[in-house]
C-alpha cells in the first residue's frame, strides 16, 4: 500500500472493558480440563482499559508523519511480547543448524 500512498497501521490493544463476555456472550459449559488454564489467565484477562481513553492515541498515530506498522495499545503487552520474540529467537538459534541443512547447508 506504501506504493499508492496509504498508510496502514495494525492497532494491537489489550482487553477493554466492554461487555463482549458478558451476558451478550453466548458460552457454552465449561470443560474442566482447562481449570487451571483459566485460573492462570484470571489475573492477566481481568485488567481492562478503558476504550473511551484510546480515542487520543489513535489520532496521535494517525496524525504522524511516519507512523508505525504495528503500535500496542494498553499496559503490559510490550513486556509479554519482549519475552515471546525472546524465547522464538532462542529456539530459532537453537535450531538454526538443522535450519541451514534443510537447504544444503
Amino acid at each position: 500500500m506504501k506504493g499508492f500512498g496509504i498508510k496502514v497501521i495494525l492497532v494491537e490493544p489489550t482487553g477493554y472493558a466492554t461487555e463482549w463476555a458478558g451476558p451478550s456472550a453466548i458460552q457454552t459449559d465449561r470443560l474442566p480440563a482447562y481449570d487451571d488454564f483459566r485460573a492462570a489467565m484470571t489475573g492477566i484477562s481481568s485488567r481492562r482499559d478503558d476504550p473511551s481513553a484510546t480515542q487520543a492515541a489513535i489520532l496521535t498515530v494517525v496524525d504522524a508523519e511516519q507512523p508505525p506498522l504495528r503500535t500496542l495499545f494498553g499496559e503490559g503487552p510490550l513486556e509479554m511480547i519482549t519475552k515471546e520474540c525472546q524465547a522464538r529467537l532462542d529456539g530459532w538459534r537453537a535450531w538454526d543448524e538443522v535450519s541451514k541443512s534443510a537447504f544444503g547447508s
